[in-house]
């Protein structure tokens, strides 16, 4: 089960230096953004959280990763050997049992205020209180996570940690923990974000519209290549669980809509791993379209929209504009124990690394 733990982070920020907290701590942090007609605040937990294999079913993940990522976080891992970057993970708790714990902490004034340039307002407050880490633990323990941002962060933690115990380590050891930012799954401020895949490589666009047609309803969409709310119109008119999306190819005035065929089954076709994921946008996408009707085309992600249909002024294919899953949806997927494509989902707002975590094998955390 979760284990938690305060550990002596690194707290800084760009008006204020870098200093390690002298005692263990936990960090409740807030992020205050602006979404539809309103401000929204969301509430979080950093902790040091104990790691364990995905096979434990304790941290549950929801889309799979690329070898070039995790090298790239485990390589990262060797140099500063620390977490710079927490893990992002969900915990089931309708009755916000966790936020009335830290009503009085945040009544006070944070240790560290920041606004990042999207004009998110990051606020975190230092605490030491034993007596508080001790219920959240007791609160923690039977609970299971579900990993929403930073699988491949995560995976390289675990082959660290592998790494250095080479020779045995304390089981309490800060090896043996992940920074991780916990927060409630039923927040309503909680939401994934899309990623839109950005297609490179020679593309026909009459030979690749002919092939989806095999497995989709192809709808034109006049003069709106770079029209981001027609795109997103043309979306929304289509209900959640019909997988659709659209795609934008270089050097095309118009966008195309495609919807899964009501007669076509992801999972016979054999682009789905297992019945109930077969319906979700990134598995139907990845494994239906551009896998089949753009065979070979290289694919990256960008979740910004706009930087992503740049990407066709300056060499990409095609733009493949998709919509976002729900928390619900992401959270099915890991409690089946399936994978989603790498790079699913991203969540906004983007975590600020205002709290680093040093990896010590000879420092326990308990």
């Amino acid at each position: 089960m979760p284990h938690i733990a305060g550990f002596r982070g690194i707290v800084s920020g760009p008006a204020q230096p870098a200093e390690r907290d002298p005692t263990r701590a936990i960090y409740r942090y807030h992020q205050r953004f602006a979404g539809p007609g309103r401000t929204f605040e969301r509430k979080n937990l950093i902790v040091a959280v104990a790691m364990s294999p995905y096979a434990d079913g304790v941290i549950r993940p929801h889309e799979g990763t690329t070898a070039a990522s995790r090298d790239a976080a485990l390589a990262k891992l060797r140099v500063e050997r620390a977490h710079a970057m927490p893990i992002l993970a969900g915990f089931r708790d309708p009755a916000t049992e966790v936020d009335r714990l830290f009503r009085k902490t945040e009544g006070s004034t944070p240790t560290l205020e920041h606004t990042t340039a999207d004009g998110t307002v990051h606020r975190l407050w230092r605490i030491q209180d034993a007596e508080l880490l001790g219920k959240l633990r007791h609160y923690f323990a039977p609970r299971k996570l579900h990993l929403l941002d930073g699988h491949d962060r995560y995976e390289a933690m675990l082959a660290y940690r592998d790494e250095l115990s080479a020779k045995p380590l304390p089981q309490y050891s800060s090896a043996n923990y992940a920074l991780a930012c916990l927060v409630n799954l039923e927040d309503p401020t909680l939401a994934s974000a899309p990623r839109h895949r950005v297609i490179s490589g020679a593309v026909e666009i009459e030979q690749v519209l002919a092939s989806a047609r095999t497995h989709f309803l192809v709808e034109k969409l006049p003069a709106s290549a770079r029209d981001v709310a027609k795109q997103f119109a043309a979306l929304r008119e289509t209900v959640a669980h019909q997988p659709a999306f659209v795609v934008v190819f270089a050097g095309s005035t118009d966008a195309y809509k495609l919807t899964l065929s009501p007669d076509v089954s992801p999972f016979a076709e054999g682009a789905a791993p297992h019945r109930a994921l077969q319906k979700l946008d990134p598995v139907v996408a990845d494994s239906l379209f551009v896998a089949r009707a753009m065979a070979g085309a290289s694919v990256t992600t960008e979740v910004d929209i706009e930087k992503a249909l740049a990407t066709l002024d300056t060499g990409a294919a095609a733009i493949v504009v998709m919509r976002p899953l729900s928390i619900e949806q992401i959270a099915h997927v890991d409690e089946l124990g399936q994978l989603l494509p790498p790079d699913s989902t991203a969540f906004h707002p983007a975590i600020a690394p205002l709290v680093t975590m040093p990896i010590d094998p000879d420092e326990d955390l308990v």
